[in-house]
């Protein structure tokens, strides 16, 4: 009898018998097959062995000398014995021995691989390679019989990676030494070649789309130019090409050519330069151009089809645009889901007619309806389930809202000291037979409490050490406490302060804050120094998802100093004064902005009135009102995320009644210069100094201050916009660019010469889009946990002609948001 197995061979049970009956023929013996069987085995030969042993063998094989002979039984051994990877190839024959009869067997062991090398690898990791052979399960490890193929798979697989990286020459070649007798060494060699990067993208049968537009869509997979090279999206990866393809085929379908076909890109290496580029061919089928037809719904129950059809915008008659489709099927699954059908589905159904016209029907299967059972929450160690389950936008025993579940995720990160799981925020148990969801919010806390000691400096407040204790989160209870302690030498400030965000487990909030501040500050060769003592008490009250209306109310008083630098360095008293201000403000707002100093989307509003004076006491009468708004929006996320930013803010401010003056006459009451406004700094206009954009009349000349007229005029008015593209490179970096204009307006009296006499007029200003200061430039923030604020370090410039008395500077430090 002969037996060989081979590694092709693992599953061949009735052939693996016919080829035994063919080596029995091959061997010239006279008799059949059946003569073998149930013989005696009275000798056992084995030739080939290296690291087995003869008896593990005959013991995988089920051989002895003195037991009769199964064909059957070892042809499944063999099989079995291959199975295992410690083989490659058995060969037994028989011959007869006696009344019996003798094996002999002849095995080929598989080798054992000592250690694997690689020459010439220089664009991939070997992490990169280990972690594919591990989502490949390519075996290749070491001190393991190494399995016949393997090596082939290896050279494919690299080969693969580096076609993904664009090195479509490159070649990957795997090569055995034996080292001993039955163990080798591995040696893959790679030759990467040139990057071949996309030279052009062309289409075929293209006619309704030019090949500009069918480019534009395609995201990841562009022709080779200075940025396109920089984000690495002119390397031909087909994953990519497919992903881009199906966005050229939803571009057709959003235009109703439903048929649409697009093929498979065909591809071209061509010598330009001395390089070798890439040609994509993209062939296209238009198709014709369909309408949409009748629209109607089945398998609807818990609404009427009049109900689900004004969901939706569908008209007969238009292009039948598979975004329209789209748009509707998700807005009626939308309406099941926050209904508790949590399990329903929508499917549309195109049913062609004739004159390219295709009916619309929506076959909706509604399952069961569900309700909100347990809701529980992990890993909120410290934070009290109740303040994490009063921002819930779901409860118990109604039924399920997928819309505010999401809303309830939304809320609970804004809340900031608790990060729900990105991955999976919410856990889904669901009861078929009661027909309830348990839900189960995930996540982990997220220190708020703020220690902060140390020192630094900043060039708008020069030296300073500052001491404080803030948590947002005190006693787990979401309360925010803070006691801070700054000294420097521009700016002092004392600082206790108290939020309670649910007063009486309601959605209103109370707050209470004591300061003290002194503020120094310089313009021109003029000191300022500003001094406050007082406080404020608020209350507002959330409605809605993001809004909330407030009332607070603030009593201060301000002492203001202005000194005037001689040439010597000595300085004067020119001007001092004393505001006691009482005040109340009405607020409104709304705020989904996720994150206050690392925003990637959301949106502010906020307007406020503020009254201070008349009924309220005090000599600072005035009405200010301001109103700003302000939007994130991510753009990108490969290859790096990015979000834009947009801020503007206006303001207006109007003393009002009358007092006397020095002389007992009855004068309408001025505004404070303390009061006006002033553009310049980090948080308004980047580049020009803090408080340094004053009123400029129509030539660009500063207006003065009429009692000081060393110093220019502040504004009753202002105007300021932002514009913000932020780069978050990975971990607290963030890289923006920005650009920000803006300028204060006022009411002032300008003298000019007519026919040699001084005349005096009175100049109105209002908010002028076409009279803004410009800046530009780039910023480097870090988040450093120890400020509990980001750095950061701008540079600006400006965009627009330089004024007398600017005060600029190009680079600057600071700590904080821009806006």
């Amino acid at each position: 009898m002969r037996k060989s197995v081979a590694a092709g061979c693992a599953s061949r049970g009735l052939a693996c018998v016919l080829l035994l009956a063919a080596c029995w023929l091959a061997t010239g013996t006279a008799q059949a097959a059946g003569p073998w069987d149930g013989k005696t085995i009275q000798s056992i030969e084995v030739e080939g062995l290296v690291l087995l042993s003869q008896e593990t063998l005959l013991y995988y094989l089920d051989l002895a000398v003195g037991k009769p002979l199964d064909a059957a039984a070892l042809d499944a051994k063999v099989h079995d014995l291959w199975k295992r990877q410690l083989v490659d190839d058995v060969n037994v024959d028989a011959t007869a021995e006696g009344a019996g009869v003798r094996l002999s067997i002849r095995v080929k062991e598989r080798p054992v691989l000592r250690s694997v090398s690689y020459k010439g690898l220089k664009r991939l990791a070997k992490t990169d390679i280990d972690d594919r052979f591990a989502k490949e399960q390519v075996d290749l490890r070491e001190g393991r019989p190494l399995p016949r193929g393997e090596l082939a798979r290896v050279e494919s697989i690299i080969e693969d990676m580096y076609r993904e990286k664009g090195y479509r020459f490159a070649q990957v070649t795997a090569v055995l030494d034996e080292v001993e007798k039955g163990t080798v060494t591995a040696t893959i060699t790679v030759d990467e070649g040139d990057r071949v990067r996309i030279g052009d993208i062309d289409f075929e049968g293209n006619e309704v789309f030019g090949d500009l537009r069918l480019r534009w869509v395609m995201k990841n997979t562009k022709e080779s130019g200075l940025v396109t090279r920089f984000l690495k999206k002119d390397i031909y990866n087909p994953a990519k090409l497919e992903e881009d393809l199906v966005k050229v085929r939803d571009l057709y379908r959003g235009a109703g050519y439903k048929n649409v076909l697009v093929g498979d890109a065909r591809t071209e290496v061509r010598e330009k330069g001395g390089k070798r580029r890439l040609v994509l061919v993209i062939p296209i089928d238009e198709g014709e151009r369909w309408r949409f037809g009748k629209v109607t719904v089945a398998g609807n129950e818990r609404f009427t089809s009049d109900t689900v059809l004004s969901l939706i915008t569908l008209k007969e008659g238009g292009w039948l645009r598979s975004d329209v489709i789209d748009d509707a099927v998700e807005k009626i699954k939308q309406s099941y889901d926050n209904s508790g059908y949590i399990f329903s589905r929508v499917d549309p159904v195109l049913v062609e007619r004739d004159g390219y016209v295709a009916d619309l029907e929506l076959r909706i299967t509604e399952s069961d309806q569900f309700k909100v059972g347990r809701i529980e929450f992990e890993g909120n160690t410290s934070t009290r389930d109740k303040v994490l389950r009063r921002e819930l936008r779901v409860q118990e025993g109604l039924f399920v809202n997928l819309g505010g579940i999401k809303n309830s995720v939304y809320k609970v990160n804004q809340l900031g000291f608790f990060k729900l799981e990105e991955g999976e925020p919410v856990k889904f148990d669901a009861d078929n037979e009661k027909k309830l969801v348990n839900l189960t919010f995930a996540g982990k806390e997220d220190n708020r409490t703020e220690l902060q000691f140390g020192a630094g400096y900043s060039d708008s407040l020069g030296f300073f050490g500052q001491l404080s204790f803030r948590t947002f989160n005190f006693m787990g209870r979401g309360e925010t406490m803070g006691v801070s302690f700054e000294s420097g030498s521009r700016r002092d400030i004392y600082d206790v302060s108290y939020f309670v965000p649910w007063f009486l487990d309601k959605p209103q909030s109370v707050g209470a804050q004591l300061s003290q501040t002194r503020l120094e500050f310089f313009l021109a060769e003029d000191r300022f120094i500003r001094e406050s003592l007082g406080g404020t008490l608020s209350f507002s009250r959330s409605f809605g998802l993001f809004q909330s209306l407030g009332v607070s109310y603030s009593r201060q008083r301000y002492t203001g100093e202005i000194f005037d630098r001689a040439a010597d360095g000595s300085t004067t008293v020119i001007d001092e004064g004393t505001i006691d201000s009482s005040a109340i403000q009405p607020v409104w707002s709304y705020n989904s902005i996720d994150n206050r100093f690392e925003p990637t989307r959301g949106q502010r509003i906020r307007g406020s009135f503020q009254y201070a004076g008349g009924v309220l006491g005090g000599n600072n009468w005035l009405t200010r009102s301001e109103l700003s708004y302000t939007l994130f929006r991510p753009i990108s996320g490969y290859p790096v995320r990015t979000v834009f930013g947009f801020n503007v803010e206006a303001g207006r401010v109007d003393a009002f009644g009358s007092e006397r003056n020095a002389q007992g006459q009855q004068v309408d009451r001025t505004l404070n210069r303390l009061e006006r406004y002033f553009l310049g700094g980090e948080n308004s206009i980047r580049g020009h100094r803090f408080r340094s954009i004053f009123v400029r009349n129509e030539d660009g000349d500063l207006v003065p201050d009429p009692l000081i007229p060393t110093i220019g005029y502040g504004g009753d008015e202002y105007l300021q916009v932002n514009v913000e593209y932020h780069f978050l490179l990975g971990g607290p970096f963030r890289l923006i660019v920005f650009a920000d204009g803006g300028n204060v307006f006022g009411d002032f009296v300008e003298t000019e010469t007519v026919n040699g006499q001084q005349q005096s007029r009175l100049v109105k200003q209002s908010i002028d889009f076409n009279n803004l200061r410009w800046t530009a430039g780039a910023e480097l923030r870090l988040l450093v946990p120890v400020f509990g604020a980001p750095l950061r370090f701008i540079y600006s410039t400006q965009l627009d002609d330089e004024l007398p008395g600017d005060d600029f500077e190009t680079f600057r430090f600071s700590i904080g948001a821009s806006f």
